[in-house]
């Protein structure tokens, strides 16, 4: 803090959880927040700034577009916020999926999309959810099918959820796949998600694409970036080995994105391929980007 009724920038960034580069992006787009200088030109923020921030914030982790609320007043802010229910239990959502009680499981997940907003449900649900079940197939606590199946169930509702996020035209533009041994989608599809309600244009092509696939729809695509997602039952060293003849083929102007939990910060990747390691550097990614174009 800078005095008792202002806040910097990097105050400002990490009460409400907005990056630096988000926050001067709202102000040159929007006119929002415009904060006052201090002596060497730094950004003050008084603490009404910081209380609409933190509920834009809020809102959005609910689905809701940061230009649609800039204009909206404080009180219209709060009203619009929606009360949010319980943490999900790991062992409940195993035992739910071995009894076949996928009717009651859908339910709640509806509601949790409903209180927390698309954004916020990938982040707090969608993905931990995801490693729970994918751990449990891995011990043989549950069965293939029955991985399948929540699989196909959050499909179902991520896709239903993303329709009023499907643009044409955003930045920038991203083609997203897997390459050939790498099954699971549902990776992609959170990636997706976050990209698009980011502002992004993305074409997803589904798993298991082939190199010579990838060039050529990234070329007759004119893509910026290409995402690819490694699950954990792929080997991190064949990863690093396939991206290193991957980005040989592909236009070296044209970005490529990866990550999943196949791969860790302790792998050294080719030059011109970003690792991100999680769902949050995804958006610090695209912050990112929109910066320096």
């Amino acid at each position: 803090m800078i005095m008792s009724e202002h806040y910097s920038i990097s105050d400002v960034s990490r009460i409400s959880g907005i990056p630096k580069d988000l926050l001067r992006m709202w102000e040159r787009r929007y006119g929002y927040p415009a904060p006052q200088r201090d002596e060497n030109g730094d950004r003050l923020y008084s603490i009404d700034q910081l209380d609409k921030l933190v509920l834009i914030r809020q809102l959005q982790d609910q689905g809701k577009r940061p230009g649609k609320l800039i204009p909206l007043p404080l009180d219209e802010l709060k009203s619009m916020l929606q009360p949010e229910v319980a943490e999900f239990d790991e062992e409940e959502l195993v035992s739910q999926l071995r009894r076949g009680e996928t009717s009651g499981l859908r339910q709640w997940l509806q509601k949790q999309l409903l209180a927390l907003g698309l954004r916020g449900f990938i982040h707090r649900v969608m993905a931990p959810a995801t490693t729970v079940v994918g751990e449990a197939w891995a011990r043989d606590e549950l069965a293939t099918y029955e991985e399948h199946l929540f699989t196909e169930m959050m499909k179902g509702l991520v896709r239903q959820s993303l329709a009023e996020h499907y643009r044409i035209g955003g930045e920038p533009r991203v083609m997203l796949t897997t390459l050939s041994g790498e099954k699971h989608s549902l990776g992609l599809l959170m990636v997706e998600a976050l990209l698009r309600m980011g502002g992004a244009e993305v074409i997803p092509f589904g798993p298991e694409m082939p190199f010579g696939d990838i060039q050529e729809a990234a070329m007759n695509h004119r893509v910026d970036v290409i995402g690819l997602s490694f699950s954990a039952n792929f080997k991190g060293d064949d990863a690093v080995v396939m991206l290193n003849g991957l980005r040989q083929m592909v236009d070296p102007g044209i970005r490529i994105w990866v990550g999943g939990s196949g791969l860790d910060n302790g792998y050294v990747f080719p030059e011109g391929v970003e690792h991100l390691p999680d769902l949050y550097a995804v958006e610090r990614a695209m912050a990112e980007w929109h910066r320096s174009v």
